[in-house]
This record gives structure tokens, C-alpha cells and sequence, in this order.
């Protein structure tokens, strides 16, 4: 009973809240894991959904040309058409394993009249790591190129290039200097391309996995209920050493009454 009594003092009272604010925040951090995780197995499940379809017309996957794409990155596509070999730009500060490089950036005209941005590739950059070490040609005339559609990148404020880069892959950036209309909110990392020609280095399906966000998750909810049970057991400790102990002459003398 004088535990109870404890609880309801001003200060334990402070403890207890306290206690359930932190338990608050740690379920939400563990919620917070939960959805992470979630987003993980929808990329999973949207690459082995996609990765291998037939390439498609991107009219037919993606709609009106200023949809957002949904659920069509890593979509393979058919695009027929030309380079627009003049507008050819390069992005900055891409890593590929260990070494710093750049990727080749060409709006790519459809016969139709439309434009989307084809990725062609990583390239080494040079010793000082401002322009590409090497700049492959693409091919001239009608090509027939299959890639693989993925979403844009967002634009960093801040972040500035020298003339022909750019920090990140955006379609906004080419639908200013362009005349003909640009596929938003996406871009083509190129698959191959018929003629062939020279290309930076392509890439391969990615090793996809949802991470060790459930055991994080999973630890917070334990953080929670570790907050309370030293609650618990922070009170009753103190109970303990606040209850009032009967004088050992007294419990003599009761001892001695009774014999």
C-alpha cells in the first residue's frame, strides 16, 4: 500500500510521465522501423514485379507525358528515335565501386516528338575529378534503344555545376532548355541499343533486401516496456526503504511474552 501511496506524490507522479513520454517516443521510433521496413518490401516486390517484363511502349506504361510515374520504375521500354547529341550533359559525382565518375545524360527525340532523358552510363572522371575521363559517341541516325525506367532524382538547393553538368538527374532541368516536350518525373537508364555504340558502364539488377529494420523495430517496443518495468521497480525499491521498521525491543519483548 505504500507504493501506491508513493505513486500519487508529486514527484512520482513527474517520474511516471516522464517514463510515458519515453515509452511514447520509443513506439513511434519502432512504428517509424516498421513503415521503413514496409517501403523496403514494396521496392522489393515492385523490382520482381517489373525487372523482367517484355520492354513496352512508354505511351502505354506511363499515360499522359506529364503523369508522375507510379509504379513503373525498373520497367524495361522500347523508345525509337534519335539522340539529341548537342544537349548531351554529364552528372556529377557518381561512386561506382570506389571510384568517382560521372554519368552520361541524352535527351533521346521519339519519332512521335517526344523526349526522354536516357542515362548511357558511368564514366571515370578525370585526375581531378571534374570532367569525364572518356565521351562515348552515340550513335547517329534512327536508334532503337531499350531502358529501364526510373523515377527522378530531387533537386538539391545549393548544389551547383559547371557548365554541361549537373548535381542530380531531373527532367525539369532539360524540359527548360528543350523546344520539344519532356517526359516528366523520370528518366532511362539504358539497356542496350541498336546500332550499337560505345557506352559508359551499364548497370546491373540490383541486390535488394528490407534491412534489419524489424529487430530495430522490435528493440524499441523492448525499450518501452524496460521503461516502465524500471518504473516499476524503481518504486517498490523505495517503498521498501521508506516503510517504517518496528524497534528490535519490541520485538523482543513479544517474543518474551510469548514463552
Amino acid at each position: 500500500m505504500l507504493a501506491v501511496r508513493l505513486a500519487f506524490t508529486r514527484r512520482w507522479l513527474g517520474i511516471l510521465l516522464f517514463t510515458t513520454v519515453f515509452a511514447a517516443a520509443c513506439v513511434a521510433l519502432g512504428e517509424w522501423q516498421f513503415d521503413r521496413r514496409e517501403s523496403a518490401q514494396q521496392q522489393i516486390r515492385m523490382l520482381d514485379n517489373n525487372y523482367d517484363l517484355v520492354p513496352g511502349q512508354i505511351d502505354l506504361i506511363i499515360g499522359d507525358i506529364d503523369d508522375e510515374p507510379a509504379d513503373s520504375k525498373w520497367r524495361s521500354v522500347k523508345l525509337t528515335g534519335e539522340y539529341l547529341d548537342d544537349a548531351t550533359t554529364y552528372v556529377r559525382n557518381r561512386v561506382k565501386q570506389g571510384t568517382i565518375g560521372l554519368e552520361q545524360l541524352v535527351p533521346f527525340e521519339l519519332v512521335s516528338g517526344e523526349i526522354v532523358i536516357v542515362d548511357r552510363g558511368w564514366v571515370p572522371a578525370d585526375d581531378k575529378y571534374e570532367n569525364p575521363r572518356v565521351t562515348p559517341e552515340t550513335p547517329d541516325g534512327e536508334v532503337t534503344v531499350i531502358a529501364r525506367l526510373y523515377p527522378d532524382e530531387p533537386v538539391v538547393e545549393g548544389r551547383s555545376a559547371p557548365e554541361g553538368q549537373i548535381a542530380t538527374i531531373n527532367a525539369d532541368t532539360f524540359a527548360e532548355t528543350l523546344d520539344a516536350p519532356v517526359y516528366m518525373g523520370l528518366y532511362g537508364q539504358l539497356v542496350s541499343e541498336t546500332p550499337v555504340s560505345a557506352t559508359g558502364s551499364l548497370w546491373s539488377r540490383p541486390l535488394l533486401d528490407e534491412g534489419p529494420h524489424l529487430s530495430y523495430a522490435l528493440q524499441w517496443y523492448v525499450f518501452a516496456l524496460m521503461g516502465y518495468f524500471g518504473y516499476g521497480w524503481a518504486l517498490v525499491t523505495e517503498a521498501r526503504g521508506d516503510a517504517p521498521k518496528k524497534p528490535k525491543a519490541n520485538r523482543r519483548r513479544k517474543v518474551e511474552g510469548r514463552t
